[in-house]
């Protein structure tokens, strides 16, 4: 790679944008290539064709896509000639990468074959993730033990581990010796410790499938201890392991007694690359040694930027391979690796060996001591991920010029927020359906506002339901979501690679996953307006830095997911929106690490401010972690929450309990918790604690008792609307404060915004049209502005506030901030519409009124999935018509898009509320001929093909190789490699339904 220039690149992306007045607007009208959306564009097993990659790339460069991240995969469809990994598949990979980069495109490059983790089939067992396993056998002494040790057993794989008979036969064949121990054997039948598998590190799963699985490990301040004869005594613990001879025996003289002695081994976890193509499914590396990672660099990235470079460097910084990204964590953990004890003593002081039957379930010394053992032994495995694993993928990434990029969701053994923080752009991931992976948003979001990243990534409208339903209009509502919660890039899952041309459509899906965003679905061509809203939206909401009040202060260790107070939020599932004062999550290693105190705000370098830091309510906590509080609360922080009253580790006990309780004292005065919400004035800063901030259900005190704190302290919502019916986000720069509002309803709403600024004139920016406009309808007063506002169903603005830009207390209320528009005329009657023969509809056609297609009579239209025209001429009749008058066309209801022409005239897309066009460049007194290009999704045309008479009609097939070179049904229209619909499958909504109607505006003024 061109390592100067691309280290350019890392410098500017990770600056705070800084823009002067004039080009700020001018990049919102014109937003930069960096701001455009990207794809997942996915692989499927060897089905692969040079000459289909560069049409993909072209395809997506016509329409606004201006990035791509690569991924291969193994979803059952039968596999391609040109397997994964080998030369001609590594010069396609080159070609096309540096194709993408002449096109001055941007490609982004995952951790390994399939969507998860790092690893592949140059991955040995011993290369592989680890756990620590043992067994036990019981002796008598006095006696000589002389006999051979078996092996442990590997840990139970978990689900998603996807071994063949190979990786188990390798799995099973390797064994490390770590340590043979002995000790008295308890009395009485072993004490055991509940929740083994997650507080062991053994078995930790996604989150997002099962949300009945814990999310994080809670530390006690109290435990229910076992009887001592139930328990390892921790002085009598003998280390073997010198007896022990290679082949397993041990020759030991035993004292008297009952003894046990426990054999520990490091074994596989059996966790492979998943779902990878077949010739890269191999083990996932070791994700506590940086040296394993190393060489999978060498066996996989290191081979496809040879041949890159070969092929020629990008024209500009930030184009062709720019970035390495490890996507969602679906690899479960590991608790073990070569050196861990070493690791484990210089990080935690003592010896973690005689806790080794923990790690099977059994209590040592004490059930108290134990858990902080285990919680240790979590502390020392997540720093392990982070410096050995994210941290050398970011080191090797940036030795080379490329970025990281991180998805750091779903229940990783580092924590998601920790595990995102190391990156140089953070991602996360939401659904379309089924799963609601909102808290990954969340947390993505927050490490973007601590750590200072200023682009923030989604794979975006993820889907295993509906896959070809999905279009523009209805998704606005959650692109509007997703941009209000602070996502700032959006990637579509997914462009399937169309290997198989354009002759057959819809062609290749990823089986059923994703909203098939490609070059073959019906709308492809009309996508750049919905693209350049898209790009207007990211680009602004980079700037600067986005203004939140709460800080949320998650627990210490891992693994742990952050959910806010479920009253934190509003709206549905998947789409809950944060309320009016905005908020964030941060670690406690971020904490420390970032946070300083600037007036009275919690503040980070390069990232947000916030006024009140919230402590989750848990009784454990470290003495470094306290010790950051107090020094934030004497230089001025507020801080929410009741004192912790002991360490949940082992390191330095009993001292660390006594240095919580010491500087608990410091900070809130005593332990005995106030029946109310008291105030302590401490240092600079202030502390709230009290009963009532004792949360009834999660970690953290009620949104409520927060906010009635906040305003107590002077402090309004930032944003606030009577209607309850718009969500927004709040961003400023040096120059101008803005804010994004919507709608998040499908009725229009008529309002007012009330926003926490005062002093400065309001301006309406419109990112569908780029358009901007004063707003003179607005009262400013007590440190607030209200703004009459009016919003279409699911429209979107962003209201700006320059600083250069004063205003008056009370604007002119007489000018309305939304025209009225009056209806003229109406396009009643007859239109002449044209289907597309090839698609199965008829050429010509007259309706006499306008109409769903799927109410039609005729079977063509009835099940048509494609672009039909619409055709009709008419006279404009509108005596009050003035050379400032402003016409509109206004299309009704329309089902999905539309491009409109007028007299020759192309007046662009519509593809959201309010669907409408102005018309008065274009429009003529009489002999208007209009022509609306109308286009739907594919699910018609798919359920049309599934019917009897095209169903099955037609035999396909590819001498090339692709798809095994087997031959498939097709219908009479259509062929899609995995069927997402039945024959009864609902039709839906097509067309034009109207009214179509010609609106006047007749007191527009031009600011």
């Amino acid at each position: 790679m061109n390592q100067p220039t691309s280290i350019l690149f890392i410098a500017l992306t990770l600056i705070a944008g800084g823009l002067r007045a004039d080009e700020f607007v001018d990049a919102f009208r014109n937003p930069p290539d960096a701001s455009r959306p990207g794809v997942y564009w996915y692989f499927m097993d060897g089905n692969q064709d040079r000459d289909e990659m560069i049409a993909d790339l072209r395809a997506m460069k016509e329409v606004g896509i201006g990035s791509v991240l690569f991924l291969e995969v193994d979803l059952g469809m039968p596999r391609g000639p040109i397997p994964f990994m080998t030369e001609p598949w590594q010069d396609n990979i080159a070609h096309a990468f540096a194709e993408a980069g002449r096109m001055e495109m941007e490609v982004i490059l995952g951790t390994g074959p399939g969507w998860s983790g790092s690893g592949g089939s140059w991955v040995k067992a011993e290369d592989s993730m680890k756990h620590l396993v043992g067994n036990s056998l019981k002796v008598t002494g006095p006696a000589m033990l002389d006999e051979i040790l078996e092996i442990p057993p590997p840990h139970p794989a978990n689900h998603f581990a996807g071994m063949n008979a190979v990786h188990e036969s390798e799995r099973n064949a390797w064994h490390e010796d770590v340590a043979v121990i002995a000790f008295p054997t308890p009395a009485e039948e072993t004490a055991t410790i509940d929740q083994i598998n997650i507080k062991t590190l053994k078995d930790v799963q996604p989150y997002s499938i099962r949300r009945t699985l814990q999310r994080f490990v809670a530390s006690r301040a109290d435990y229910t201890e076992p009887d001592k004869s139930s328990v390892i005594d921790l002085n009598q613990v003998i280390d073997l392991t010198s007896l022990m001879q290679p082949d397993g025996r041990i020759r030991w003289s035993v004292p008297k007694g009952e003894w046990t002695v426990m054999r520990f081994v490091s074994r596989s976890t059996g966790q492979t690359t998943r779902p990878a193509p077949q010739t890269g499914h191999g083990f996932e590396t070791n994700k506590f040694d940086r040296e394993s990672y190393q060489r999978h660099w060498e066996n996989f990235h290191a081979k496809l930027i040879k041949k890159i470079d070969a092929k020629g460097g990008p024209l500009k910084p930030g184009t062709g391979l720019t970035t390495i990204h490890l996507d969602s964590w679906e690899m479960s953990s590991q608790n073990w690796t070569a050196g861990f004890r070493e690791e484990f003593r210089k990080r935690r002081g003592y010896d973690p060996q005689p806790f080794y039957p923990a790690y099977t379930g059994l209590v040592v010394d004490s059930l108290e001591r134990t858990e902080r053992f285990l919680w240790d032994m979590r502390k020392t495995s997540q720093e392990l991920v982070l410096e050995q694993y994210a941290g050398v993928i970011k080191q090797i990434a940036h030795e080379h010029g490329l970025l990281y990029s991180n998805e750091p969701y779903d229940m990783n053994p580092a924590g998601d927020i920790d595990l995102g923080s190391v990156a140089d752009i953070p991602m996360c991931e939401f659904w379309n359906a089924p799963h609601d992976t909102q808290y990954g948003c969340i947390e993505a979001v927050s490490i973007s506002h601590t750590m200072g990243p200023q682009v923030v990534k989604a794979e975006a409208f993820t889907s295993s339901e509906d896959a070809f339903a999905k279009h523009p209009a209805n998704m606005k509502n959650q692109t509007d979501w997703a941009l209000a919660i602070g996502i700032n890039g959006i990637v579509f899952h997914t462009y399937q690679h169309q290997t198989l041309g354009d002759k057959e459509q819809p062609g290749m899906t990823m089986g059923p996953y994703g909203v098939q965003w490609h070059r073959n679905q019906t709308f492809w061509r009309f996508l750049p307006a919905y693209h350049e809203y898209l790009a207007r939206c990211s680009h602004l909401l980079r700037q600067g830095e986005a203004v939140a009040d709460i800080l949320y202060l998650t627990p210490e260790g891992a693994p742990h997911i952050f959910e806010a107070p479920e009253d934190a939020t509003e709206g549905v599932t998947r789409m809950r929106d944060k309320k009016g004062y905005a908020f964030d999550a941060v670690t406690p290693r971020i904490l420390a690490m970032r946070a300083r105190v600037e007036g009275d705000r919690i503040a980070f370098p390069d990232g947000s401010k916030y006024r009140v830091l919230v402590l989750p309510d848990v009784p454990a906590m470290t003495p470094e972690s306290l010790a950051t509080i107090k020094k934030l609360v004497e230089a001025g922080a507020t801080v929410i929450g009741n004192p912790p009253v002991k360490s949940p580790s082992l390191v330095d006990y009993p001292a660390c309990d006594d240095e919580v309780s010491r500087l608990a004292e410091s900070i809130w005065g005593g332990a005995e918790v106030p029946e109310e919400v008291t105030r302590i004035e401490r240092g600079k800063g202030e502390v709230f604690w009290g009963g009532a901030l004792a949360p009834s259900s999660g970690l953290f005190p009620s949104y409520l008792t927060t906010e009635s704190i906040l305003f107590g302290l002077g402090l309004p919502e930032d944003f606030s609307s009577p209607s309850g019916k718009l969500r927004y986000i709040h961003r400023q720069t040096e120059d101008r404060d803005f804010y994004f509002v919507a709608n998040r309803t499908e009725e229009r709403v008529d309002t007012e915004g009330i926003f926490r600024i005062e002093g400065r004139q309001p301006q309406l920016w419109d990112p569908v049209t780029g358009t901007t406009r004063q707003l003179e309808n607005y009262e400013a007063r007590d440190g607030m502005t209200t703004i009459p506002l009016s919003f279409e169903p699911y429209q979107s603005f962003f209201v700006v506030f320059p600083k250069s830009n004063s205003g008056n207390d009370r604007a002119n209320v007489a000018i309305e901030n939304f025209p009225t528009l009056k209806n003229s005329l109406q396009l009643d009657g007859v239109w002449d519409v044209a289907f597309d023969p090839v698609r199965g509809g008829p050429a010509d056609v007259t309706f006499d009124r306008l109409q769903d297609w799927t109410k039609h009579p005729e079977s063509g239209v009835r099940y048509y999935s494609g672009v039909a025209t619409y055709r009709k001429r008419f006279d404009l009749s509108t005596p009050d018509v003035s050379d400032d008058t402003r016409l509109y066309l206004d299309l009704g209801t329309v089902h999905d898009l539309c491009r409109v022409r007028l007299n020759g005239h192309d007046l662009g897309v519509v593809w959201t509320a309010p669907w409408r066009v102005d018309i008065a460049s274009a429009v003529k007194p009489s002999d208007n001929q209009l022509e609306i290009d109308v286009v739907n999704g594919w699910a018609n045309r798919l359920i049309g093909d599934l019917q009897e008479g095209d169903r099955g009609v037609r035999e396909v097939t590819w001498k090339s190789g692709l798809l095994d070179g087997k031959t498939f049904s097709a219908g009479r229209f259509s062929f899609v490699t995995h069927q997402h619909y039945k024959p009864a499958s609902p039709l839906l909504p097509a067309g034009l339904l109207g009214p179509v109607t010609v609106l006047v505006e007749s007191s527009a003024e031009t600011p």
